[in-house]
């Protein structure tokens, strides 16, 4: 089965399950769009300058996994050039959606994937399209032996 991760779900996915995340995704195809990578790495931020509820160094140090899973394959990129922005202006124009939340409505259909988000307006919008899940009902398939 084949993931989309969105930036709410890639974030805690590294988080909570670290260098365990290396065994367990390789029995399932995880993917994310290039701008997860970045809006994961903004919440870092986030967390570190304006909410001061980790450090910038915990920050620094999960931005660094997060790039590494993503150069080693653990969890697939998706580029943009690969996106039909007019199908995605399409979605977001329809179901009143930011161009970001449609990219990863898109891509999921795309990519044949199902969508993992903790985003309720997203999941309730992208249902209407494609399979999807919450971080916690993959958590679950990622622990299963």
């Amino acid at each position: 089965m084949k993931y989309l991760l969105d930036a709410s779900a890639l974030l805690p996915l590294v988080v909570r399950r670290g260098k365990q995340l290396l065994f367990e995704a390789s029995r399932e195809n995880l993917v994310t769009t290039d701008l997860a990578l970045y809006e994961a790495c903004n919440s870092l931020w986030k967390l570190s300058t304006l909410l001061k509820s980790i450090s910038i160094e915990d920050a620094i140090d999960t931005a660094t996994t997060i790039k590494g899973l993503a150069t080693k394959g653990v969890i697939k990129p998706i580029k943009f050039t690969k996106l039909n922005f007019s199908n995605t202006l399409q979605i977001a124009y329809k179901e009143g959606l930011t161009f970001y939340d449609a990219s990863y409505i898109a891509t999921a259909k795309n990519a044949e994937a199902t969508l993992v988000t903790e985003d309720e307006k997203l999941k309730k919008a992208a249902s209407k399209f494609i399979k999807t899940i919450t971080y916690s009902d993959l958590e679950s398939k990622l622990t299963q032996t």
